[in-house]
C-alpha cells in the first residue's frame, strides 16, 4: 500500500515555459551587467558570460556522471579565478547567482492542476515530499513558494543541498526514513525515466512517469519501465490508487 509520494519538481509540478538556452543566456548577461553597473565591480563581462556558461556546461557533465551536483556558486567561483575578477566579485557570489537565476524563475509556472491534485492526495493521507536535481537550493525553495506548492510538501530537498544527483537511491532513501517509511510504501514521481523512474527503482521503489508535455520513453532509455504514466497531474490519485 502506497502512503508517500517523491515529487520531482521541473518538468513535474512546475512547466518550464522558456527557451532553455535563452534563458541562461540571459541571466549570464544580467549578472554581469550587475557586476558592472550595480556593484561597481571592474571585471570583463564578455569573458564572464562566456566563461560561466561554458563552466555550468561542464559543471553538470560532472554532475551527470559522478551523480554528485555541482552548485552554480561552485561554477561561478571557478569562473571568477579564471578571469582574474577582484576579490569583491568573489564575496558576492550567492547574491550574484540570486540575479543570474531571475530570467528562469520567470519562466517556470505551476501546472494547472498541480496545486488541486497536492489538496487531493493530501487529503486522502499520504505524505508529500520533493527532491530535485538542481544547481541552488534557494532556487528551488523559492520556485516551491512562487508556484504554491510549500502548504503540501515535507520535506523540499534538492541535490544542491544534499550533494546526490537522482538516479542515486540515496535522496529517495533518506525521504522515506524521514517518513519512517519502507520503499515499497513509496511512489516517484517525474519526467524523466534515467533519474527520477530508475532513481526509484534503485532505491526499491515504484515510479510514475509525468509525461505532460511529451514522453521520454524511447529506445535509447526504453529498457527503463516505469510503473505507470500520467499525462496530466489531476490522474495521480487514481493511477496510485491501483498501484
Amino acid at each position: 500500500m502506497i502512503k508517500g509520494i517523491i515529487f520531482d519538481l521541473g518538468n513535474t509540478l512546475l512547466q518550464f515555459t522558456g527557451d532553455s538556452l535563452a534563458v541562461q543566456r540571459e541571466g549570464a548577461e544580467a549578472m554581469a551587467d550587475w557586476y558592472l553597473k550595480k556593484r561597481h565591480i571592474k571585471l570583463d563581462g564578455p569573458a564572464l558570460v562566456e566563461t560561466f556558461l561554458a563552466e555550468r556546461a561542464a559543471g553538470r557533465a560532472v554532475a551527470i556522471e559522478t551523480q554528485m551536483e555541482v552548485t552554480a556558486q561552485q561554477s561561478l567561483s571557478e569562473t571568477l579565478k579564471k578571469i582574474e575578477a577582484p576579490a569583491a566579485a568573489v564575496a558576492l557570489v550567492e547574491a550574484a547567482i540570486k540575479v543570474y537565476f531571475a530570467p528562469e524563475e520567470a519562466a517556470y509556472r505551476p501546472y494547472p492542476d498541480a496545486v488541486e491534485t497536492l489538496k487531493q492526495l493530501k487529503r486522502k493521507g499520504y505524505r508529500l515530499g520533493l527532491y530535485s536535481n538542481a544547481t541552488d537550493d534557494k532556487l528551488v525553495q523559492r520556485l516551491i513558494n512562487q508556484g504554491g506548492l510549500r502548504p503540501w510538501l515535507s520535506p523540499t530537498f534538492s541535490s544542491a543541498a544534499w550533494g546526490w544527483r537522482k538516479p542515486k537511491p540515496e535522496p529517495f532513501a533518506l525521504i522515506a526514513g524521514r517518513w519512517g517509511l519502507a520503499p515499497a510504501e513509496v511512489v516517484v514521481v517525474g519526467d524523466t525515466l534515467n533519474a527520477d523512474i530508475l532513481g526509484a527503482q534503485n532505491a526499491g521503489m515504484r515510479g510514475i512517469l509525468a509525461a505532460m508535455d511529451e514522453s521520454p520513453l524511447n529506445e535509447t532509455n526504453g529498457h527503463i519501465q516505469p510503473a505507470a504514466v500520467v499525462t496530466t497531474l489531476a490522474a495521480l490519485p487514481e493511477t496510485i490508487g491501483q498501484l
